[in-house]
């Protein structure tokens, strides 16, 4: 070792001595001290790494044993053959045959091949040792094709055990259900209730003796379904004539029944019918000398949409009133049948 660190240092001094360069005094004594001392970081360097690489070795190995010592062999064996019986094979050694019979040739269809398929080959065991091998593939053809495969149009592997999803319908419906934009069905809401706010008119009595009835009033109406609904409210009445002024509060109770529903008009009949009660104008207004007064109607009606909410109406009808024990004289005794005119705005929610 000395004389090749002597021969380094030799060499090295003779190429500086060549270019013509001077050293400082000492350096060639401290060269001769250091070159020992890098091969020897060296050489431990080396030994490092060779240590490294068997113990790396040396663990391998290791895991190989134990998992060779510890793999279940019984299990796996039982459960290739459960495979094998299940489809149509034999167990050859350690590993699974398919009985490659020949197949009957079947039309080509127009189905769908399987999304994917994996494939488990033999498993052959030789001087305690165990290969397992799976592979997966993928395949988006959109028709199949049989010939000496399977049903799917999977080519048959001698030795091999094959396995293919087989709900492929089921999954092609399921992939374009998922693909496909969900259009959610616009719902429109329906109002069933409404509220009509209306003024309304009769013909007077031919002498002019009775000025013509004016009648005011709010119902609610309820829509039993699209064609038939039910109103009712409080409606107010004054009945003038020479020498006398009567004030009436009357329930109307009606049957709405739809003939025609367009964008922006209705045409509806009507048919009901009226209790009304003189509340003020009369010398006795109690339900002795003023009883109630029953009534009949029936008209047609027709709404005009503003909107989805309001429209205006108009209700030209019929009533008849019955006579009552009253001592009074008004319009509706002079002359029980008159025609009437409602109009007003009907909202709805």
């Amino acid at each position: 070792m000395k004389k090749e660190n002597d021969e380094i240092t030799d060499l090295f001094r003779t190429r500086l001595a060549d270019a013509g360069m001077s050293v400082r005094d000492g350096f060639w004594k401290e060269l001769s001290q250091d070159i020992p001392v890098a091969c020897q970081h060296r050489r431990r360097i080396l030994l490092f790494r060779v240590a490294a690489a068997a113990s790396v070795l040396l663990v391998l190995a290791a895991s190989s044993a134990t998992f060779l010592y510890f793999s279940p062999k019984e299990e796996m064996e039982e459960a290739f053959t459960k495979i094998a019986v299940t489809n149509g094979g034999q167990m050859d050694g350690d590993g699974i045959r398919v009985n490659q019979l020949p197949l009957p040739v079947e039309p080509v269809l127009p189905k769908p091949a399987p999304k994917s398929f994996g494939m488990l080959s033999q498993c052959v065991e030789e001087e305690d040792s165990l290969s397992i091998t799976f592979s997966m593939s993928f395949s988006f053809s959109s028709t199949t094709t049989t010939g000496n495969g399977n049903r799917y149009g999977n080519p048959g592997y001698n030795g091999f055990w094959q396995a293919a999803n087989a709900n492929t319908e089921s999954s092609a419906v399921q992939e374009e259900t998922a693909s496909s934009p969900v259009i959610p069905e616009k719902t429109v809401k329906k109002h069933r209730w409404a509220m009509k706010a209306r003024v309304g008119m009769a013909l007077p009595a031919d002498n002019g003796t009775y000025k013509m009835p004016i009648s005011a009033g709010v119902t609610v109406e309820r829509k039993l379904n699209d064609f038939l609904g039910i109103e009712t409210g409080l409606l107010y009445s004054n009945l003038r004539s020479a020498g006398q002024h009567l004030h009436y509060l009357g329930i109307p109770v009606r049957v709405n029944v739809t003939l025609m529903d367009t964008k922006k008009v209705d045409l509806y009949a009507t048919v009901g019918g009226i209790a009304d009660k003189c509340v003020a104008g009369a010398p006795d207004n109690s339900f002795k000398e003023e009883p109630v007064q029953l009534a009949v109607t029936a008209g047609i009606g027709i709404n005009y949409k503003i909107n989805d909410r309001l429209a205006l109406f108009a209700e030209p009808g019929i009533s008849h009133h019955f006579s009552t024990d009253s001592k009074l004289a008004t319009v509706r005794t002079k002359r029980p049948t008159n025609l009437n005119l409602l109009c007003g705005l009907r909202m709805t929610y």
